[in-house]
């Protein structure tokens, strides 16, 4: 989403900002994820490995599940339109700004592993790694970091205040005053970590080594229907992905314009960050689809106006929303 060579910053607003680019986002590190990356021994994981112990170190937000965003920041990421991919103040705190690059990238989370600013196929895309597979791995993620906690046999008086904290249902921390002050609540820190407070670290890294030698099938088994239920839905999603197939009949769908040019339109469907280039002779044939049969929709282009669409193209628009299947008969 870096602006083109040539092209200004300020007339292309959606651009993101080269310092910043997409990782305007602090991710949630589960328990097992955190001790993956403190048990990473590799020279080049260090500098990694430094900003998740700062985040520990700090404490918000910091319980046996894990790393959550802390709640200053959730607050100002909910409130702030248009900041994401230009706000340095929301920057990633794993972001290594000497390389410009993710230091838990071999670890990152389940949002951050499926977010792309753009896809191969648009909407289809967008709708097997953002709405199906993020799902699935999110879920995942929650049912593990559960399971590591009673794995490791914390005390019933941890899990009774655990379980009673907004992390454990993935909710936003509340915004306290002391939250505001990025202070961390030590009473309410010490009833959730028991006997393991000043060991976070190894409580984690006990978790990267119950969860690592985990298969597919045990994983199922441990995260129970909704997991089960989750990747039905992405294997669905993904032979859609995969699926060269046109509805029988379209429609024009729901788009923005972003730039109009000489010759190209650009527009805008189902993302502002992935908009579409439109040669202006196709967007003067999007009236033909009204409905009918995409057959005799062709047909009808190829008589009245000498042009031939190459269904390749057709399947393209309506990978990126400007066609979508009728709703009925004409």
């Amino acid at each position: 989403m870096a602006p083109d060579a040539g092209e200004q910053s300020a007339r292309s607003a959606y651009y993101y900002d080269p310092a910043v680019k997409c990782c305007t986002y602090v991710p949630d590190l589960h328990n097992f994820l955190a001790g993956a990356i403190l048990s990473d021994t590799n020279p080049d994981a260090q500098p990694g490995r430094a900003t998740v112990e700062k985040r520990m170190a700090e404490g918000l937000g910091v319980t046996p599940l894990g790393l959550a965003q802390p709640p200053v920041y959730s607050l100002l990421y909910n409130r702030s339109d248009h900041s994401f991919g230009r706000s340095r103040t929301l920057r990633c705190p794993h972001y290594l700004e000497d390389s410009g690059r993710c230091g838990v990238w071999l670890h990152r989370d389940s949002i951050c592993s499926t977010w792309f600013c753009k896809h191969v196929r648009g909407a289809v895309g967008h709708a097997f790694w953002h709405e199906s597979l993020q799902r699935l791995l999110s879920t995942v993620e929650n049912g593990l970091a559960r399971w590591c906690v009673l794995e490791l046999h914390l005390s019933a008086d941890c899990l009774r205040h655990l379980v009673t904290d907004a992390s454990w249902n993935s909710e936003s921390q509340e915004v306290t005053g002391e939250a505001l002050d990025n202070k961390v609540n030590r009473e309410a820190y010490a009833h959730i970590w028991g006997d393991w407070r000043g060991r976070e670290g190894e409580f984690f890294r006990r978790c990267a080594e119950l969860v690592n030698p985990l298969s597919w099938a045990d994983v199922l088994a441990i995260c129970g229907q909704e997991v089960r239920a989750c990747a039905r839905l992405t294997q669905d999603a993904h032979r859609q992905l995969i699926s060269g197939d046109v509805p029988a009949a379209l429609s024009v769908g729901a788009i923005q314009l972003v730039q109009i040019r000489q010759d190209v339109t650009r527009v805008a469907s189902y993302s502002y960050s992935d908009p579409l280039d439109v040669p202006q002779i196709v967007m003067e044939l999007l009236h033909y689809f009204d409905g009918r049969p995409v057959a005799d929709a062709l047909a009808a282009i190829a008589g009245e106006r000498g042009v031939r669409l190459d269904l390749d193209l057709v399947r393209k628009m309506v990978d990126f929303g400007l066609l979508v299947a009728a709703a009925g008969p004409r």
